[in-house]
């Protein structure tokens, strides 16, 4: 399987269970914070989603810094440095110290290859269905006709725009849509519809143009968009689900608060909400309009009037943006724990009978010196073993050895993949990374993996000296 597949299903598997604990800190932190302004608790509920989907690219970042170590282990400035070591003109290969990356997991390749699938599918249909959503808007914004708007009524709408401190905003008639909503990223709209403007009396048009028109204040409408697409890659995951809901109930709040501390009352405002809840429930429109900002898209009518209606609990905007502060710097601090914790996911790609040929104790020698010492065992369907410490000296004309000096103490092996009958060997210490290949009964050579632009070093011939 290719590098394709395991980056996107260690992306898939940090992301599930690191939503969960970022979902689940973000609830608490919420509840501490509900005596703040909406404005606060929505803000760390849009941190807790950027933050789920940016904490498992820790883990692909590890996966990023291994494969670049992989492929650029023996870069020329670092590892292949020009002048003797033990004397004569040649290149020495010394292996650098590099950090581990997170903890692997080796799963299956058809179980790999089937979670990459279905994990791009449904990030896929997700896509597909915004794309239909915003198309379904701009038809809606089609057939919607400028509204035609009585004196009286007109009055309120430009104190409304004078109150919201918002330019001027367009207000469209439309057949569609239950209620009130917003749309458009550069030039929004207002969309009423037809039976709203016969029906409702000037404090429920106030309350609803001042709901809207806030949204317009904030941008809510491109942010929506935003955090949607944002949302893509962990859209599979409940609690993801979970935090897109508290980031639209927040923000419906905040709306809320906004229009009746501009507009009228809190309890006034709420009465006009409850009002108009029950008209659409009479006309028997649905409240949602896609992905437009409809008034009660929500569905949480009684929390945002008990949040209108309980001003006089909340903190003081001194202990409300300390609390703020002080919630933000909990869920940072948690995530940077957590990102400490990232799964790295690769691939069992050989049999017990593909390893057996690799099993034993090997060893290089130069003019009978031993300088390299390789132990392989097979352990759970995979090799694992250790490699000996040496530098070497390159003949940079020929790539044939011409020194070589055994150094102190062992590098675990961290990796071994077979494909093609080679074995590609990575040391767990420093990410370097050997060729290994049988060329007869206890014999086989190996070879340095260099870079294109390199200097070559020639295979070396290794012999097994104990097991099989």
């Amino acid at each position: 399987m290719n590098s394709i597949a395991e980056i996107a299903v260690t992306y898939l598997t940090n992301a599930l269970w690191m939503t969960c604990v970022i979902a689940a800190v973000t609830v608490l932190l919420s509840r501490a914070l509900r005596r703040c302004p909406a404005a606060y608790r929505h803000g760390l509920w849009v941190a807790a989603l950027l933050l789920a989907v940016l904490l498992p690219l820790a883990s692909l970042r590890d996966y990023r810094n291994n494969y670049e170590d992989k492929h650029k282990s023996v870069e020329a400035p670092s590892l292949v440095q020009a002048g003797p070591l033990l004397g004569g003109s040649s290149s020495s290969l010394r292996r650098p110290r590099m950090p581990h990356g997170g903890q692997p997991i080796r799963f299956d390749p058809f179980w790999v290859g089937l979670v990459t699938m279905l994990y791009l599918g449904f990030i896929s249909y997700r896509a597909i269905r915004l794309s239909t959503g915003w198309r379904s808007l701009q038809v809606m914004l089609g057939k919607s006709i400028k509204a035609q708007i009585p004196p009286s009524i007109g009055a309120v709408v430009v104190r409304c725009h004078s109150l919201l401190g918002v330019e001027h905003v367009p207000l469209l008639s439309s057949l569609e849509g239950g209620g009130p909503a917003t749309l458009g990223i550069c030039k929004p709209v207002l969309i009423l519809p037809e039976w709203f403007l016969s029906q409702a009396s000037e404090d429920e048009l106030a309350s609803a143009l001042g709901h809207e028109l806030a949204h317009v204040r904030r941008h809510d409408f491109a942010m929506n968009l935003a955090y949607e697409l944002l949302m893509l890659p962990i859209c599979f995951h409940p609690a993801a689900t979970l935090i897109k809901n508290r980031i639209d109930q927040t923000r419906e709040l905040a709306c809320d608060e906004i229009a009746a501390e501009a507009l009228s009352t809190g309890t006034q405002y709420a009465r006009s909400l409850v009002r108009i809840a029950q008209s659409m429930a009479a006309n028997q429109h649905p409240t949602s309009v896609g992905y437009a900002l409809g008034l009660f898209d929500t569905n949480s009518l009684e929390a945002r009037i008990m949040n209108v209606i309980a001003k006089s609990n909340r903190f003081r905007k001194p202990l409300a943006r300390a609390s703020a502060a002080g919630a933000s710097g909990l869920l940072v601090a948690m995530c940077l724990v957590a990102s400490g914790l990232s799964i790295q996911v690769t691939q069992a790609q050989s049999s017990d009978a593909d390893l057996q040929p690799f099993v034993g104790t090997w060893q290089a020698k130069f003019k009978g010196k031993i300088f390299e010492t390789i132990e392989l065992e097979k352990k759970q369907h995979t090799l694992t073993g250790t490699m000996s410490h040496s530098d070497v000296n390159v003949d940079p004309r020929n790539g044939e050895i011409s020194a070589v000096q055994l150094l102190d103490g062992r590098d675990a092996i961290a990796e071994v993949k077979l494909t093609g009958g080679v074995l590609r060997i990575t040391d767990a210490d420093n990410h370097q990374q050997f060729d290994m290949k049988i060329t007869g009964t206890g014999q086989a050579q190996l070879q340095y993996v260099m870079p294109p632009d390199s200097p070559m070093v020639k295979p070396w011939k290794l012999e097994r000296v104990a097991g099989q």
